[in-house]
């Protein structure tokens, strides 16, 4: 046996506040789980439409590296 018993004396008002705390953490964590998937979503739609947008052609793009800038200018004049 353990001769050094800890004796904890809780008030009937402590105990009450210690009820609430532990109602408001059950919830806290029911609404942390709702937010953290929500998260979750708007992070894959996110994915998802970063992953169908069309990406350039690099062929095309590197084509447009050498075509004459004063070809472009004689056509918005």
């Amino acid at each position: 046996m353990n001769p050094k018993n800890n004796i904890r004396v809780v008030k009937g008002a402590q105990r009450r506040n210690q009820a609430e705390m532990a109602k408001t953490e059950k919830q806290g964590g029911q609404s942390l789980r709702v937010a953290t998937r929500e998260i979750a979503g708007n992070v894959a739609a996110w994915v998802k439409d970063f992953q169908g947008r069309r990406r350039p052609d690099p062929r095309r793009s590197f084509a447009n590296l050498f075509i004459d800038p004063a070809s472009n200018l004689k056509s918005v004049s």
